[in-house]
């Protein structure tokens, strides 16, 4: 199947997620096109549409809103799953987005939206993040789950695998990735 991994990120954290999830599901045999949610002009020829966010503020990026706003028929007509990326520290701060993610997975007809923790460099933060940032007290680092990005990619996989017509010819992964032994 055809993957559209879109993410709208600020300072690249969440695009390197949108990096390692189209990895995870190339090795399963996808064809994955990973583009910032400004630069999609259709999604004709895409059967499933991964969309996500880094959380600023407590929201998401508007790129990703408006992506979802712009496409919304044509996102009904295709296998959505939506995530969100951005709460950092221990414990994670926030640890969900204040947006309505409920209300928009409905509006959107997503399959699930899953948060995942993200990445906090204050050197390329604006003034005005970092003074958010030092409101909650949390302290730089990476906070991104990789196992838990790649089990979720794997899931994904998962649903579309179920989802190939019979007779529909998918790439065997083990051709894919270097080192593979294939099974007996």
């Amino acid at each position: 199947m055809r993957i559209l991994v879109t993410v709208a990120s600020r300072h690249g954290s969440t695009s390197e997620i949108a990096d390692w999830l189209a990895a995870v599901l190339r090795t399963r045999g996808h064809d994955v096109v990973v583009q910032p949610p400004q630069q999609v002009t259709t999604l004709a020829g895409f059967d499933a549409v991964v969309l996500g966010s880094a959380i600023y503020i407590g929201g998401w990026l508007k790129q990703a809103k408006h992506f979802a706003d712009r496409f919304a028929s044509d996102l009904g007509d295709r296998r959505l799953w939506l995530f969100s990326s951005g709460p950092v520290g221990n414990p994670l701060v926030p640890a969900t987005p204040k947006d309505d993610m409920a209300g928009f997975v409905h509006r959107t007809g997503a399959v699930e939206h899953r948060v995942f923790p993200g990445k906090l460099d204050r050197s390329v933060l604006s003034a005005r993040e970092r003074i958010a940032v030092r409101a909650v007290r949390v302290g730089d680092g990476d906070y991104r789950d990789w196992d838990a990005m790649e089990t979720w990619a794997s899931t994904i996989a998962d649903v579309l695998d179920r989802d190939t017509p019979v007779g529909t010819a998918r790439p065997d992964p083990r051709h894919e990735s270097p080192g593979a032994t294939p099974n007996p």
